[in-house]
């Protein structure tokens, strides 16, 4: 199979793919936001900064998206008003504490190494959405337009009314939908970018680094191999059973899908619409350090657990 095919199979699958996904994303945030969004955004508003980034990184852990079906959910929560440095952390936290990586863990390598995976991928979760947020990188936040669709029905945020299911039906899909109309110019030049790397970047090239580079440093390199590519939930599995087999370390093989989780061209193309470039930049930082160190703790985890 040429390279061609290879980068069009991708457009087709994981654009189709993406598109449902972030259009169903959409949908239940918005059905969410009109049932219980003034609650959660009261109760995260009751909370310290730490506090309420330890509960998004929970929430980011349980919730299964890649780096851009996360989008729509920071967009939800940014329009309720959501304190920044708790929308970053769910931001981080989403794919970098990843199912994919904590299933490889277990059934490769042991109990103990997924368990300080997990550890250390929620610590720093919690960490960069609470320094960002004390530094004031929120003011990079762009001007969101309000959530509320015209013929549809809002719930107001003072007393509590009762909307008929329907209704809200109707206003989480038309919600939905103007959402992914936005953002729909953004997914598709991601998705072309995405399937030019994925087609033409030959995965033998990341087992060759390893003859290249001494421990650490190949950590890195990985990390920042995996800043432009996407994967997918259902690709980390196979990607990560591949370059184990190639002779990769466990340290290198999680730095690089956790970096190509955590964030892609796809997704900073879409962050475009919601952060200005400083964030965007301090996103990709987040999530590279990120990746490092937990590529890094798991290299010597595999050699002491």
């Amino acid at each position: 199979m040429s390279a061609l095919d290879i980068a069009l199979g991708f457009v087709f699958r994981e654009g189709a793919l993406l598109a449902v996904l972030f259009f169903a994303v959409a949908f239940v945030i918005a059905m969410i936001q009109q049932s219980a969004g003034q609650r959660l955004t009261n109760a995260l508003g009751k909370t310290s900064l730490e506090t309420g980034s330890a509960m998004a990184a929970m929430a980011g852990a349980v919730t299964p998206f890649c780096s851009c079906s996360t989008v729509p959910v920071l967009s939800g929560m940014l329009q309720a008003r959501v304190r920044f440095g708790v929308c970053f952390t769910f931001l981080i936290a989403s794919p970098v504490i990843n199912e994919g990586v904590l299933l490889v863990l277990l059934r490769h390598q042991s109990f103990a190494q997924a368990a300080v995976f997990g550890v250390t991928a929620f610590a720093l979760s919690v960490a960069f959405g609470v320094a960002l947020d004390r530094i004031g990188m929120g003011r990079y936040v762009k001007a969101l337009p309000d959530p509320g669709v015209g013929g549809a029905v809002k719930v107001a945020d003072g007393k509590p009314i009762r909307v008929p299911l329907a209704a809200k039906v109707k206003f989480a899909a038309r919600s939905a939908w103007a959402e992914f109309k936005a953002s729909a110019p953004y997914l598709a030049v991601g998705v072309l970018a995405g399937a030019a790397i994925y087609g033409y970047m030959p995965h033998e090239v990341l087992a060759q680094l390893q003859a290249n580079l001494p421990g650490g440093a190949l950590v890195l390199a990985m990390a920042l191999v995996g800043v432009p590519f996407y994967v997918s939930p259902a690709m980390v599995v196979p990607i990560a059973v591949a370059l184990l087999d190639k002779g990769l370390g466990i340290g290198p093989v999680a730095a690089f899908l956790v970096s190509a989780a955590g964030t892609s061209i796809p997704e900073m193309i879409l962050l475009v619409r919601l952060f200005r470039a400083p964030l965007v930049v301090w996103h990709v930082v987040a999530i590279v350090v990120s990746a490092t160190v937990i590529g890094l703790v798991l290299d010597v985890a595999s050699r002491l657990l």
